[in-house]
């Protein structure tokens, strides 16, 4: 029995990702609050927008919006990002 379990234990993760040793999911950008950027890919209602020359994955409201619209980015949570 103790070989199965010294396998199992081989196998199993130790470590841990945790945000005292520096691990962050995702970084909020608050500062793309209020920018205006111009959609670069469809949003159906997820897609690329470039906002100060970067490219940034974003969502609509639920709107479609084309491509060469101009947008301006209303809310922040997590890494989601939403335009209007």
């Amino acid at each position: 029995m103790s070989f199965w379990s010294d396998l199992w234990h081989s196998f199993v993760l130790k470590d841990q990702t945790s945000t005292e040793k520096g691990y962050v999911s995702a970084v909020e950008q608050t500062e793309l609050l209020g920018c205006k950027g111009i959609v670069s890919r469809e949003l159906r209602p997820a897609g690329t927008v470039i906002i100060n020359g970067e490219p940034i994955d974003v969502v609509s409201e639920g709107d479609y919006i084309p491509k060469g619209q101009e947008v301006r980015v209303i809310s922040v949570n997590g890494n989601r990002v939403v335009v209007r």
